[in-house]
């Protein structure tokens, strides 16, 4: 009996860490070729660490600003210090210069041709190592000089630590992806010239999700304190959920390419807003929508673990005009708290919070 409870128990905990999303260098590894597009919202709170935890961003605002990310193959280029890189990252006015591996991938460098700024590494900094996965963690030490108009040189160490340190479920605005996996990096260092020096925080927040190479949500907040000085601090995020999941192995330093959405190529659809009465509600919810177009529509229930709890509306084609639907709490054994309505309007997606009192 002890050893069927026993296996009955491994089963279970083996099912539930299959379950978790693994970073790997077939699935996450950068490839030369790629460009995305990041949508800039407005910073929320990073939330808990831990197991099982649901990282409720619905009702994050985009604030309109996007920042490209190019990858290419840097073997044709050079960073003087900076060592043996593979792949540069073109992103925001910065080229990164990086290598990738099968067990990880490097900080080698970076520069800002219009700031004038060089930064080359010693000891690059340790950006990730494959397989990574929950409770996976690892700190590394980093020495790199810098260099302001070729004049000004700036001496840069400290230590960078990573740790796979949440996994649960992440509700954004357009969809709701379970088995996420949260990376938190904590970059501390000091830059020291013939000014004085400066303390430099750096944390970050990557959540990752099977079926996207890339982060689905970034968060990044950057404390910088000179000498004597008060600090400064600077928070940003982004989002990106426009990827298609690819199935090709990178390799690096080649152009293996994984194919991206290109949000300016696709069709501009128009937009669908969704109004609900009451909420918080007791007994039955309405919704209401107009559409200018005939197109499918589908009305998807959800629980705040993301659990689906049953259709409203299941892929109907729906003709111009005002649309109004119920949701009655009895019908879908609503238990008091908060629950989700997923409206899907052809590729538009819209998710509102409901509240059952």
């Amino acid at each position: 009996m002890k050893t069927l409870l026993l296996i009955t128990i491994m089963v279970f905990l083996m099912v539930e860490v299959s379950a978790q999303t693994s970073l790997t260098y077939l699935n996450n590894a950068l490839v030369a070729g790629d460009s995305y597009t990041f949508r800039e919202i407005q910073c929320p709170d990073p939330g808990n660490a831990g197991s099982k935890q649901i990282w409720d961003f619905s009702d994050i605002q985009y604030t309109g600003k996007t920042q490209v990310s190019n990858l290419q193959s840097a073997t044709a280029q050079k960073l003087s210090g900076a060592g043996d890189f593979n792949l540069l990252i073109n992103e925001n006015g910065y080229d990164y210069f990086m290598k990738t591996y099968l067990g990880g991938m490097d900080e080698c460098g970076y520069e800002n041709t219009s700031l004038k700024l060089t930064m080359a590494y010693s000891d690059p900094v340790v950006k990730m190592r494959y397989p990574f996965s929950f409770g996976d963690q690892f700190s590394d030490h980093f020495i790199g000089i810098a260099w302001y108009s070729e004049t000004s040189k700036i001496d840069f160490f400290g230590d960078h630590l990573v740790n796979a340190d949440a996994y649960g479920t992440l509700i954004l605005p357009d969809g709701i992806i379970e088995n996420t996996l949260r990376v938190k990096s904590v970059k501390k260092g000091l830059q020291v010239n013939m000014c004085g020096m400066t303390d430099i925080n750096i944390v970050k927040y990557s959540w990752y999700a099977a079926g996207y190479r890339y982060p689905v949500l970034s968060l990044t907040i950057a404390q910088t304190q000179a000498s004597g000085a008060t600090p400064q601090i600077t928070k940003t995020a982004f989002t990106n959920t426009r990827q298609y999941q690819t199935k090709s192995t990178p390799v690096a330093g080649t152009n293996v390419s994984v194919k991206l959405a290109d949000p300016a190529k696709e069709i501009a659809k128009p937009e669908v807003k969704v109004s609900l009465s009451p909420n918080p509600f007791t007994d039955k919810l309405t919704y209401n929508y107009y559409l200018s177009e005939p197109m499918a529509v589908s009305v998807e229930l959800f629980s705040i673990t993301g659990k689906n709890n049953g259709w409203l509306v299941k892929n109907q084609t729906q003709r111009i005009g005002l649309h109004t639907g119920e949701l009655d709490a009895v019908i879908y054994g609503l238990s008091q708290g908060v629950h989700f309505l997923r409206f899907a309007f052809d590729k538009q997606v819209v998710i509102l919070k409901i509240v059952k009192i």
